[in-house]
């Protein structure tokens, strides 16, 4: 999914287009796990990480696991890095071009639709955050409230698939919901009045943002609340040919992931800290990250009752139905083949 949070980013000033053109994609995969080792021991492993996007509240448990020494107890070199754009980096694990990178669900699909091969071997953000953000002017508590008022909509398919489903859940036609193309301008077309709700924002970014510019909570119903299926917003993507084939590749992927959920189990119980490491590692404003950290993670543990990490076969299979039925892929999606429970610490 394009996701491309800018909208909110480039309100508020986080980063700057400078920011963004200076990091770059084009580092070569780190060495996965090479060198002699004695018998049993563990090879030591560089690994170069794509980020979904800059540096934000939902790399938390990455972040945390970095600065507290997860992945060096795992014998592993781990480098961060930013997108130039955010359907790149499942490309480039699936060309070899990164070890591992974050992305979407939904991107998982569109790169099985595309061929490319790449699986998801750990959840990163097992909700939703997409849905229907609405103005705190606008008085609603539940979903189907939203008739007679406006919603924005980036342009993004699967956001007008999610604005689609959430009219026949609620038996509403477009025009008792008119749908405004407002591009990334989303947090600043609310704010402007141009419209009365968006759908394209998180509920951990753009609602946040919203909420303080206008010193009111703004209601939220994330997209398994408009009728779409539950998925995983955000998963670890790893090469699955290189899996299959280059065991000091595999044995890196499983250390790393390892160390990553014991760097967010850690920090769901350091809301505090955690929220100091990404002061330190965002540019997202103090304010914003008091409350965007710590909700954020209270998000990651609920995992409909699973362990940190792990991932639904039946949910994501019933979502990738979803995106076949509206029209995002054409292919028949087949989520056994994109996602793999095999890598984590534990049985799910």
């Amino acid at each position: 999914m394009n996701r491309a949070r800018i909208h909110g980013i480039m309100a508020f000033g986080a980063v700057t287009a400078l920011a963004l053109l200076a990091a770059s994609c084009s580092s070569s995969p780190g060495n996965g796990a090479t060198g002699n080792t004695s018998k049993g021991a563990v090879a030591p492993a560089s690994l170069n990480l794509e980020l979904d996007w800059v540096p934000n509240p939902d790399h938390a448990g990455l972040y945390y696991a970095q600065n507290k020494g997860y992945f060096t107890k795992q014998k592993l070199t781990v480098h961060f890095q930013v997108p130039s754009n955010t359907a790149d980096p499942i490309k480039l694990v699936g060309l070899n071009k990164v070890d591992l990178a974050i992305s979407y669900e939904p991107e998982m699909f569109y790169g099985q639709h595309e061929g490319l091969p790449v699986v998801a071997v750990a959840a990163v953000i097992p909700v939703p955050l997409n849905g229907l953000i609405v103005s705190p002017k606008i008085p609603i508590t539940s979903v189907c409230q939203i008739k007679g008022h406006s919603v924005g909509w980036t342009g993004i398919p699967s956001d007008g698939a999610m604005y689609t489903t959430m009219l026949k859940t609620c038996h509403l036609t477009p025009k008792q919901v008119p749908r405004v193309s407002v591009g990334f301008n989303l947090v600043p077309s609310v704010l402007a009045g141009k419209v009365d709700a968006i759908v394209g924002g998180y509920r951990n970014v753009e609602d946040i943002q919203i909420s303080q510019e206008l010193s009111k909570k703004a209601p939220d119903f994330p997209a398994d609340q408009l009728g779409v299926p539950n998925y995983d917003e955000l998963v670890l993507v790893a090469n699955k040919n290189r899996l299959a084939s280059d065991k000091a590749y595999a044995s890196a992927v499983k250390r790393f992931v390892a160390a990553f959920i014991a760097g967010t189990n850690a920090a769901m119980k350091s809301p505090s800290a955690t929220t100091s490491i990404m002061d330190t590692a965002s540019s997202y404003k103090p304010s914003f990250l008091q409350v965007s950290v710590p909700y954020t993670l209270k998000l990651i543990a609920q995992n409909k009752g699973m362990k940190t990490g792990c991932m639904s076969l039946p949910a994501w299979q019933s979502f990738g139905n979803w995106m076949k039925s509206n029209a995002l892929i054409s292919n028949t999606p087949k989520a056994s083949a994109v996602m793999t429970d095999k890598y984590l610490p534990y049985s799910c």
